[in-house]
Parts: C-alpha cells; structure tokens; sequence
C-alpha cells in the first residue's frame, strides 16, 4: 500500500510540472511586458502581447483618452510597476489565469470623473496559448479586483 501512495505522489508531482511552453517564464514575459505597455498608455505596443479579437478593447480604450487625460499622465509621468501575485494553467494548458499588481499608475476617469494616480489596484487577466506563444485576451475592458 505504501508504494502505491508513493507512486502516486510522484505521478501527481510529475503532471503538475510545466512544459518548456508552458513555464512560467513562458507565461511571466508576455505578460509583464504587455502590463507593462498598457498601464502605461502604449496601446501599440500592448498589441504585440494580444490575441487579434481583443484589439478592439484596445481601440475601446483608446478611443477614450480626452486631452484632459492626455495633460494628466504627461503631468503625472508615472511609471507603473508590475508583479504578478499567482497564476494557474486551466483548460488542458492552454489557457493561463493570472492575477497581476500594479502600482502607481494612472487611472483615467470615468464619465464625469477626474483621471488620478492609483497606488496599487489587482487585474485578473486571461492568457492563452496559441501557436506556442501566450497572448493575453481580453473580453472587456480591464476592470480592478480591488
């Protein structure tokens, strides 16, 4: 009985280990560079890290900026840190959820609401595998966890 447990303990610990595709570096550099890029307004760039069906939450957000928002991050000048707090592969690894902190960023305002700098606020956001290479998708705006 004893080398059963045994067994399946190592069977289990030998399925939880990432593939070479699926490692968290893998994961971790897509999306670091794309939080990186869009919490700090580079919406092109950010593009690099996105399936093709979330550029329009890119072109959303984008379409949003007023000059008054513009004024207030050159203002502000602020560069947003990110860390991702956890992570978990789902649907046969090839979907990653992360939770990821930003802080010190710039938040723009909401209708009527006035653009402010955020010290810290979590994103959950959704990655997936295509091709061997982790993009993020985006179904909808970003939205904080609080």
């Amino acid at each position: 009985m004893k080398y059963y447990l045994l067994f399946a303990l190592a069977f289990l610990l030998n399925s939880c280990q990432l593939t070479d595709a699926n490692s968290s570096e893998a994961v971790d550099k897509p999306l670091l560079a794309w939080a990186e890029a869009y919490f700090s307004f580079d919406y092109k760039e950010a593009l690099n890290y996105m399936t093709p069906e979330s550029e329009k939450w890119i072109r959303f957000a984008a379409s949003n900026i007023t000059e008054k928002d513009v004024s207030y991050i050159n203002e502000h000048n602020q560069e947003a840190k990110v860390e991702i707090v956890d992570r978990y592969m789902m649907a046969g690894d090839t979907t990653c959820s992360a939770r990821i902190r930003v802080s010190d960023f710039v938040q723009l305002g909401f209708i009527g609401e006035d653009s402010k700098v955020i010290d810290q606020a979590e994103y959950q956001v959704t990655l997936v595998n295509r091709d061997g290479k982790w993009l993020v998708r985006m179904e909808g705006p970003l939205q904080s966890g609080k």
